[in-house]
């Protein structure tokens, strides 16, 4: 997930690259998926899944997790994406590595101390689910989720694409070279194919056995290629303006097709709302209706549309969301299970409403707090230093 976007202002842009509009629109996207992923997990622990609201509506609020990933694809090859536009050098990896760990490893470090302090159970988790934690390999076994931070595994599927994006753009533009944007849109399905092989073999059970296969990140790719796919159209929205035309004016359109592939997604075709096992079928709707919801709010924004959520999207509340996401999505669950044990809530037995509202204003106070303490001053040094 994850890690709000301030640095992509004051990264230099490449001649003749468009400007992208309506950043904000995009960071509250991103406090909305942060806040998405907290009331699915208020609603795990205190019981309400699928049952106090309308059906599944709870279980599937974890699409936020896919509003990250598609944002991440669309934000982190942008630069990519117009230098194999407008045939300029290719972004420099020492700068995105270096910016990358300012914005990820501090914040992260913070939240693993803090959950030593409240949720007890980390501390009396095994050193191989510490050392799989550190190494951000977490992903990969259910087991190795510690203890009021099991979010986290979606961080080590974001990592994955940060330590790839480097040789898959590179790769990309080698296949693509003159040959135009469609070869660019060509070559990411390729990668969705590639995610989608993946997938495939772990439903067939090819895959080693013991392993989370289906949420790491080859088999989330397809998710971040989506993002990558609309940073090849906003690049080169100069070649298309009639399909950039199309989604700018259609906005509102996007959004009921949003709600309408989400309410599927809140019914039995997607899965049981527990963490009972779905089968294949269910596993396929589920991960590709969310990613067509991302994609479906998503896109508007980054053309500019104007929609029914415009002026809440840029809101400066929701903008300020959108800027601590990063926080709030690391810190939301060590302080659920403190607001919970404190209130000597037991696992299941419903305050779902309390735990939402206590969990929320706890949760961005510290976020906010580790935004201008922690994260800024950390990516301005690293601003200052690439």
């Amino acid at each position: 997930m994850l890690p709000s976007t301030p640095m992509l202002p004051s990264t230099p842009m490449l001649p003749s690259t468009p400007m992208l509009p309506h950043l904000q629109e995009l960071e509250a996207w991103r406090g909305l998926a942060a806040f998405a992923v907290l009331l699915t997990h208020a609603g795990f622990l205190s019981g309400a899944t699928g049952r106090d609201l309308l059906p599944g509506f709870l279980s599937r609020m974890d699409l936020g997790v896919t509003v990250f990933f598609v944002l991440s694809g669309f934000l982190l090859y942008r630069p990519h994406a117009n230098a194999i536009a407008t045939d300029n050098p290719a972004p420099a990896t020492r700068r995105f590595v270096i910016r990358r760990v300012a914005r990820i490893v501090p914040a992260w470090l913070a939240v693993l101390v803090g959950a030593l302090v409240l949720v007890p159970a980390t501390r009396t988790a095994g050193a191989d689910v510490w050392a799989a934690n550190l190494l951000q390999l977490q992903a990969l076994r259910f087991e190795w989720d510690l203890p009021g931070l099991t979010q986290l595994w979606s961080l080590s599927t974001e990592i994955g694409f940060y330590l790839c994006l480097p040789l898959i753009a590179l790769g990309i533009r080698r296949s693509v070279g003159d040959r135009g944007p469609a070869a660019h849109v060509l070559a990411i399905g390729g990668l969705i194919l590639a995610a989608w092989s993946f997938r495939v073999a772990g439903y067939l059970g090819l895959l080693p056995a013991g392993y989370a296969w289906l949420r790491t990140f080859p088999a989330m790719l397809d998710w971040f290629a989506l993002g990558m796919l609309l940073a090849v159209l906003m690049a080169n929205q100069h070649r298309w303006p009639t399909l950039v035309e199309t989604i700018r004016h259609s906005g509102n359109a996007f959004l009921v097709l949003a709600a309408a592939v989400f309410w599927i997604l809140t019914t039995s075709i997607a899965g049981p709302y527990t963490l009972s096992p779905s089968t294949s079928w269910q596993m396929t709707v589920r991960h590709l209706g969310a990613a067509a919801v991302a994609a479906l709010l998503i896109y508007p924004s980054a053309v500019g549309a104007r929609t029914v959520l415009t002026a809440l999207l840029r809101s400066r509340p929701l903008g300020y969301l959108g800027k601590i996401s990063y926080g709030f999505f690391l810190w939301h669950m060590p302080v659920m299970f403190w607001v919970r044990s404190t209130l000597g809530y037991e696992l299941f037995d419903g305050h779902f409403w309390v735990t939402v509202v206590a969990t929320t204003i706890i949760t961005t106070v510290i976020a906010a707090a580790s935004w201008h303490v922690i994260e800024r001053p950390i990516l301005d040094a690293a601003r200052r230093r690439t």
